[in-house]
């Protein structure tokens, strides 16, 4: 109803001045003899305008209804009628352009549907030809490639779980299962998976997290971006160097730092570097990130309402706090 009293303002502005207009001037042309007939006259008007409003309104309702209506039931909207033909037109018109709108989406979501789907199982195709070469190089221990293999093996297997987090983002809320976990248990437990890649890379990693700490979280999710945080901290750090892992309780929960003393982040990246595919400077430089780990990290401590901050100098190293 505002919005019609709003498109109509000019009109009733224009009826208004007119009939004053008219009144006064038939007035001191003698043609009322009192000021009862100027009031009387205006009345009549005043009854003529509301009526045409009213017709008017009935008539584009539809129209007005669905331009004030809320766009999160717009099927009701849009399957409203009018009895003037300009506001029909506008309505049918609007049908078809949702009705092609909402076809577009449902085959863009299809298609996305079946490349998570091919995504997925050809991830896990792939798994099992890693697994089965693990198996046959820990057979050999003699081969002298055997830890390569193995570190190689491992980056891949990374990989391949990075693709597949990456894939389902989208049905996180469904994936996740919150319980409790003790986060000395779950950094323990990282650190042991990557162990090789700490001695490939000849960076020594130190955990200094409470046996005491326990958080309600996923562990499986969590694990996946401590698991992240450390390759980060690992892949730019210099040999010989720590990589810190701590936890202490604080006013919001419990925080977790990783800590590297490598070679830092360059400030104007840092606001970048949970957008989907940065690679930022280092990454340019260095030629070994995907842009891909920070962005599924900061989704997956979204979904479980956790925080995630990184401070960072150039040449002395980055710090990843993640509050639980």
């Amino acid at each position: 109803m505002r919005l019609f009293l709003r498109d109509h303002l000019d009109v009733i502005a224009l009826f208004a001045f007119e009939s004053v207009t008219l009144a006064l001037a038939f007035h001191f042309a003698q043609g009322f003899a009192t000021a009862g007939g100027v009031a009387y006259f205006l009345l009549v008007s005043t009854f003529v305008l509301v009526v045409f409003l009213t017709v008017r309104f009935l008539r584009k309702r539809a129209l007005y209804e669905s331009l004030e209506g809320d766009l999160d039931d717009m099927e009701s909207l849009i399957d409203r009628h009018s009895t003037d033909p300009v506001a029909e037109a506008y309505i049918v018109r609007s049908r078809d352009a949702y009705r092609s709108y909402q076809r577009r989406l449902n085959e863009r979501d299809d298609a996305m549907l079946r490349w998570r789907t091919h995504v997925m199982q050809w991830v896990h195709q792939m798994k099992t030809p890693v697994s089965v070469l693990r198996l046959m190089v820990q057979k050999d221990p003699g081969r002298t490639d055997s830890f390569d293999a193995l570190c190689e093996l491992d980056r891949l297997q990374g990989q391949l779980d990075l693709i597949l987090g990456l894939v389902r983002m989208d049905r996180l809320a469904s994936d996740l299962a919150v319980e409790e976990v003790s986060l000395k248990d779950l950094v323990d437990g990282v650190i042991a998976k990557d162990r090789r890649l700490f001695v490939q890379r000849e960076v020594f990693p130190t955990s200094s997290v409470d046996a005491s700490l326990h958080v309600r979280t996923d562990g499986k999710w969590l694990a996946f971006v401590v698991e992240q945080a450390l390759h980060n901290a690992v892949k730019y750090s210099d040999v010989g160097s720590t990589v810190e892992v701590g936890a202490e309780a604080t006013a919001d929960g419990v925080t977790l730092h990783i800590t590297d003393h490598g070679i830092g982040i360059r400030k104007r990246d840092l606001p970048r570097i949970f957008d989907l595919y940065f690679t930022g400077s280092n990454g340019r430089d260095h030629d070994q990130s995907s842009g891909i780990g920070l962005y599924v990290a900061k989704r997956v401590l979204d979904g479980l309402g956790h925080h995630i901050e990184v401070e960072s100098e150039v040449g002395r190293g980055t710090r990843v706090s993640i509050t639980l």
